[in-house]
């Protein structure tokens, strides 16, 4: 998309009226300008060129009679010539369709007002007849941050949920909302009010021009009241209330550091700097971004304050938004969380994280009927992450996805804690849990002739006997049929496979792949649709044939009996996850056919889920746990990179947490490292180099590592 200006007159403005052009765009819907003309010097003009060639479908224009604006309009079609014109109101031939998103009221000229001041201007610019808008001016940003005012005042037109999902969205969040006591509802009032105490001690400072370097920067050690320093209250201290808010990377991204030597850094260099040196940099630069921050009222525009700066920690800056506007926003800053989310639920535009916060805040607001109390913010922001991260493992689009990695990733973990989310205290009933292993046969899967007692005359007795797979499959379209019914939506159920690369994986799906296929899926409002036979379903009918013979009831013998036909299916609100370590065994197990339906989702070491999860015993944070952090991502670069594994040998995140039993002290010593190193990493360290490295060099290579992983610890 991109953004213009257009001053929209005939050759005689002195008879031009401004409402005559506002009648153009609601009337005619279209914007334009004369074929050719000529400048002073007698040079024919590119402006018709650059409507013609450069303006595209999605354009965002801005109308304005000199410097002032009328309108904002998109464009929606291509460049054409108009014969038929009007020389006393639509004098233009030159022509694009467009839509009028917004005319120019007392709402916009506050907007205008403060972003002209903001860039020390006083007017629009108005340098010819149409004017590119991307460039960093306060035209400009006056066109994109009215644009995304439009977007946002529009959101509740642009909500994408269904019916049935706001019903089960209502579901997830009443079950959610009633796990909470009144006890742990009053420890987060209580909390709220201590952080926001706090928040106002920063805010004064900032607003008031008391607020320094040391507010901004500065050691643990120095004191922990209110977080100690403004960073690491922001990043930690406010995490429990209003979410983890840690940037990518070290310190580094927070413009300037403090370092325990005394020096500072000041961005991504190396380089020891004086205070002298780090102050200058903090006060033209960090402060000034600070304070745009919280002085912007209007949260639906605050995302264009420094979205596109150069600062490099965001999300702290979303934190600070956040804190300033506790009901305005979700208290996430995950992109991929927010992205889930906003996909979900809304068909916009909006591009930034910030901006999106704001529109899922406003459409849960709206769907939950929340009364935007301090702890349903808290609350609806926790709702959420769930919900994000429950969602993302499998839905309506994916139903079949692989979860792969190196192990102590999280996967199980991460599979368990979603399904018990959206399974609303059903995961019993409405999940299936199985390991994989090489013996893992298509008889254990969907069916098969297996032993069945003894005869009367001594015999071992055979019957055909369904697989775990078919077994579920059956319960999940019993849940179909109960939902018809009741004229409801089926719930979903879950298929879990841990460790699904063991088996022989086509001799375990056998023709019953292709059922599992989205399109391929058993609907039972399409009785006839997407049914097959296996290779026994001439026994089971066989048997059933027996059974009617017999006066036996034959109900939950087939998945489906037809015709004296007995067919498989997988209904479509079935979904199957599977979870490997790739380590293990390679992703080449899966050749292409079962490959392609499946969606992959690579799961790798998380430093912020180390950070976050990891505790002292009593449930209080290590404090060195950066430190600790840190060295753990170094000793995994060291493994895939420098060793030359590769990130399928790291180690996952769980393996590092596993401290929390060793350390005895609040500080995590190098002691501990050691002790971490040989008990839970170095047997399988030195099983993979082994692949790599001749005998003799195995424990020199092991010694380098935990020596370097001693040594960040730092």
């Amino acid at each position: 998309m991109n953004y213009w200006h257009l001053q929209m007159h005939p050759s005689n403005r002195g008879k031009f009226k401004k409402d005559k052009l506002i009648q153009i765009l609601q009337e005619k819907e279209v914007i334009g300008m004369g074929e050719s003309w000529t400048n002073q010097k007698g040079e024919e003009v590119s402006d018709p060129s650059y409507f013609k060639n450069q303006m595209q479908v999605d354009d965002v224009v801005l109308i304005r009679d000199g410097s002032s604006p009328i309108a904002l309009v998109k464009v929606i079609g291509t460049w054409y010539l108009e014969n038929n014109i009007n020389e006393d109101f639509d004098w233009f031939r030159l022509r694009r369709p467009i839509k009028l998103l917004s005319l120019y009221d007392d709402s916009n000229a506050k907007l205008k007002e403060n972003i002209l001041s903001e860039y020390g201007k006083n007017h629009i610019q108005a340098p010819g007849t149409l004017t590119p808008g991307n460039n960093n001016n306060a035209t400009n940003q006056f066109i994109k941050q009215w644009y995304l005012q439009v977007q946002k005042e529009k959101v509740m037109e642009n909500i994408k949920l269904t019916a049935n999902k706001i019903a089960s969205i209502k579901n997830l969040w009443h079950n959610f909302k009633a796990s909470y006591t009144d006890q742990k509802l009053k420890k987060i009032k209580e909390d709220i009010d201590g952080l926001q105490g706090d928040w106002k001690h920063y805010r004064n400072k900032i607003e008031n021009d008391t607020f320094s370097i040391d507010d901004y920067t500065n050691r643990l050690e120095f004191g922990r009241e209110r977080g100690g320093y403004l960073t690491n209250f922001l990043e930690r201290t406010t995490s429990s209330i209003y979410g983890s808010s840690r940037p990518a990377g070290s310190s580094l991204a927070y413009g300037v550091a403090l370092k325990e030597n005394g020096s500072y850094s000041i961005g991504k260099s190396k380089t020891e700097y004086s205070k002298e040196e780090a102050n200058k940099e903090f006060i033209e630069i960090i402060l000034p971004l600070f304070k745009k921050v919280i002085l912007h009222k209007n949260s639906a525009n605050k995302d264009g304050v420094f979205e596109s700066s150069s600062y490099q920690a965001k999300q702290v800056l979303r934190k600070l938004s956040v804190l300033d506007a506790p009901h305005d926003f979700v208290y996430i800053y995950s992109d991929d969380a927010i992205n889930t989310l906003h996909n979900n639920f809304l068909n916009s535009e909006t591009t930034t994280i910030l901006g999106k916060s704001y529109e899922i805040k406003q459409v849960v607001n709206k769907v939950l009927e929340l009364e935007n109390s301090e702890i349903d913010s808290v609350l609806v922001s926790r709702f959420l992450w769930k919900y994000a991260t429950s969602s993302a493992v499998a839905d309506e689009n994916s139903p079949n996805v692989i979860l792969y990695g190196p192990p102590g990733t999280g996967k199980t973990y991460t599979v368990q804690q979603s399904l018990n989310f959206v399974c609303m205290g059903e995961t019993t009933e409405r999940c299936e849990f199985v390991t994989f292993h090489p013996s893992f046969a298509y008889e254990d899967f969907i069916d098969g002739i297996k032993p069945k007692g003894v005869t009367k005359d001594g015999n071992i007795k055979f019957e055909l006997t369904d697989g775990v797979f078919k077994k579920f499959c059956k319960k999940a379209l019993a849940e179909c049929v109960l939902a018809k019914e009741e004229k409801r939506e089926p719930k979903p159920y879950y298929f879990v496979v841990d460790e699904i690369n063991r088996a022989n994986l086509s001799a375990v799906f056998g023709e019953t792949l292709m059922c599992l296929e989205k399109d391929y899926r058993y609907d039972i409002n399409k009785p006839n649709d997407n049914l097959y036979k296996t290779q026994y379903s001439p026994l089971m009918e066989s048997m059933i044939e027996d059974a009617i013979k017999e006066g036996q009831d034959i109900s939950g013998l087939a998945f489906i009996y037809d015709k004296e036909k007995a067919y498989f299916g997988v209904p479509n609100n079935l979904y199957f996850i599977g979870m490997m370590n790739d380590v293990d065994k390679s992703i080449d197990a899966f050749d292409l056919a079962l490959r392609r339906r499946f969606k992959w989702e690579r799961m790798d070491y998380n430093q912020e889920v180390l950070e976050q999860e990891t505790k002292f015993r009593n449930g209080i944070e290590f404090l060195n746990m950066p430190q600790y952090a840190n060295a753990c991502t170094s000793l995994n670069e060291f493994i895939s990179q420098t060793l030359g594994l590769g990130k399928s040998y790291e180690f996952g995140h769980s393996f590092f947490m596993k401290i929390e039993g060793i350390a005895n002290n609040r500080t995590i010593s190098k002691k501990n490292i050691e002790t971490l190193f040989f008990l839970y990493l170095e047997p399988s360290l030195k099983e993979y180099l082994r692949a790599l490295f001749p005998e003799q060099e195995l424990d020199n290579k092991i010694a380098d590592a935990l020596q370097l992983f001693k040594n960040n610890l730092a």
